[in-house]
């Protein structure tokens, strides 16, 4: 019976040239029937762990890989309503006869649309509502 002993040269070792193997020889004969048994036993109880270990390692980087993918999905999606949003929002501001790319112009029609909300507002005796802008600090 040969038993080898692996000891690693590095601290993280990544292939099987980074260990020292040291074989240690012993004649089956020499030893006891329920020494081999109860080596056996072991043995299989060192290869069942280890198993164990890398099946639920993999099992865990599984549902990792899965949760990323559906967060990419998710990522993906949210993204492409994002430009589809400001893409409608151009198509309006087009229509509307203003250009796109014109900062002060964007920024008058949006206060017009607040003053139109809040005359609106006003008119209906709605209270206002909770937009940042119109939030007082305490």
């Amino acid at each position: 019976m040969i038993m080898s002993y692996f000891k690693p040269k590095v601290q993280q070792p990544q292939s099987a040239a980074e260990y020292i193997g040291t074989n240690l020889e012993v004649s089956a004969k020499d030893t006891h029937p329920i020494n081999q048994i109860e080596l056996h036993k072991q043995t299989g109880e060192m290869v069942y762990s280890t198993l164990a270990d890398k099946a639920m390692l993999a099992h865990k980087l599984q549902n990792s890989l899965n949760n990323t993918s559906t967060q990419l999905d998710l990522e993906k999606t949210s993204s492409l309503a994002k430009d589809n949003r400001i893409k409608s929002l151009e198509d309006i501001i087009i229509e509307l006869g203003r250009d796109p790319k014109d900062a002060k112009g964007i920024k008058s029609l949006m206060k017009k649309k607040e003053e139109d909300i809040a005359a609106l507002r006003k008119q209906l005796k709605i209270p206002p509502s909770m937009h940042p802008r119109t939030v007082d600090v305490v």
